[in-house]
């Protein structure tokens, strides 16, 4: 008599899409957090121009400052190096386990965060130990990925690990501020955050990527990306970071940075990435860095014959210029690879990103312009930039609640 065979079990339900790919499950509280954080900005505009200011447990101004440093760029960070990190080494991807918990953590984290600066701020210390520890586990993750890595060149790799290790220290001279209310391990944190760990992610990303999709698109391109090239980019970075916490003039790391950065736009073929709209999103948004240094060395030469001018502009050629409009055309290059869509930026895609350089060009002009001028340009580049990134959030998020289009996986 033949055996009753055994049962086979039931196949186990497929997962849901969200947690298929690392990009997913960062990109989306990255949105969400970015229309959140400046839907608040907006709000804290919005009472300025009537002689108010929100109840925050902790100063609008310097809340502002970390929120917009770590609550937005970290995310999609670490969804892209997630994802791209391991092609570049040409090692296995991460652990599910350890792309769900790294974003679950900083999300929880911003949560509270923002929680407390209702109800008080010892909900935004506990928030920042979560975001901190879930940044950590990118920290140690990636570290490993590298370590395992058996490729001859990580420099790249190396570079955005020992970047995220100075935004590791930031996040610490951000707990050292929420203790102990002293303002000194605020600027800490900021110059830590923008000089040592978001510009250098961003110019390694930017190195590395930008002349690859350009070689895939332009015919005849020759892709330049020369090593010094690279290091001269963070050496800049890390060299006006540590002129400005030393408080003395930063015109010596900004005029050849400013120079290099309009050099490279040139070599990088600036104008011939205009006929492909996907393509020039990237090389458009990295001419504001020129810009950014451009003003930076305009200042410190003004700052010689005691004559301080431009205030924040600066600074937010940087922010909103580059970081943002890099963000948004990085973001949504991998959102349509990654869900199966063509490389092509539609007419919505291309308006929104016009309409985001906008909203940067009034931010920077509201530190330049009169000062009957700077709170109506303040309003407007705030709701500007909430109304692009609910639109552009819209265009996308669905996508990471859906499987590809094309059928494949991740």
């Amino acid at each position: 008599m033949n055996p009753t065979p055994t049962p086979k079990p039931p196949p186990s339900p497929p997962l849901p899409a969200l947690l298929q790919a690392p990009h997913r499950v960062a990109f989306l509280p990255g949105m969400v957090f970015a229309i959140t954080l400046l839907a608040g900005w907006s709000l804290e505009m919005s009472s300025r121009l009537v002689g108010g200011h929100l109840p925050l447990s902790i100063p609008a101004a310097l809340a502002h400052g970390f929120l917009m440093l770590y609550g937005i760029f970290p995310f999609f960070m670490t969804g892209f190096i997630l994802t791209a990190g391991p092609r570049w080494l040409n090692v296995a991807a991460p652990s599910r386990a350890s792309y769900l918990a790294i974003p679950a953590l900083m999300a929880a984290g911003m949560v509270l965060w923002l929680t407390g600066l209702a109800l008080g701020a010892t909900l935004a210390v506990a928030g920042l130990l979560s975001y901190t520890l879930g940044f950590a586990g990118l920290v140690l993750i990636f570290g490993k990925l590298v370590a395992a890595s058996p490729q001859t060149d990580r420099r790249h790799a190396m570079a955005v690990e020992l970047a995220f290790v100075m935004g590791l220290a930031g996040l610490l001279a951000a707990l050292y501020w929420l203790l102990s209310g002293d303002v000194t391990g605020w600027a800490v944190m900021r110059d830590l955050a923008l000089w040592g760990f978001l510009l250098p992610v961003f110019l390694t990303v930017s190195h590395r990527m930008v002349p690859f999709f350009s070689s895939t698109v332009l015919t005849g391109y020759q892709a330049w990306r020369p090593n010094w090239l690279l290091y001269a980019l963070l050496a800049g970075s890390l060299g006006h970071g540590l002129l400005h916490i030393a408080g003395v003039n930063t015109l010596p790391a900004d005029l050849p940075l400013a120079a290099l950065l309009a050099y490279t736009s040139w070599r990088w073929q600036l104008r011939a990435s205009l006929r492909v709209r996907l393509l020039s999103m990237l090389h458009l948004a990295f001419t504001w860095l020129a810009i950014g240094f451009a003003l930076y060395t305009i200042q410190g030469g003004a700052a010689f014959f005691g004559q301080p001018w431009l205030g924040l502009a600066p600074l937010h050629a940087i922010t909103t210029g580059f970081f943002l409009t890099m963000m948004i055309a990085f973001v949504t290059r991998v959102s349509l690879g990654h869900s199966g869509r063509p490389l092509e930026a539609s007419p919505g895609v291309w308006r929104l990103y016009l309409a985001a350089h906008w909203m940067a060009l009034a931010r920077v002009l509201a530190d330049i312009l009169p000062a009957g001028l700077t709170g109506m340009l303040y309003m407007l580049a705030a709701s500007g930039w909430l109304l692009t990134l609910l639109c552009w959030g819209k265009l996308f998020i669905p996508g990471y609640l859906k499987r590809r289009e094309d059928g494949k996986p991740g």
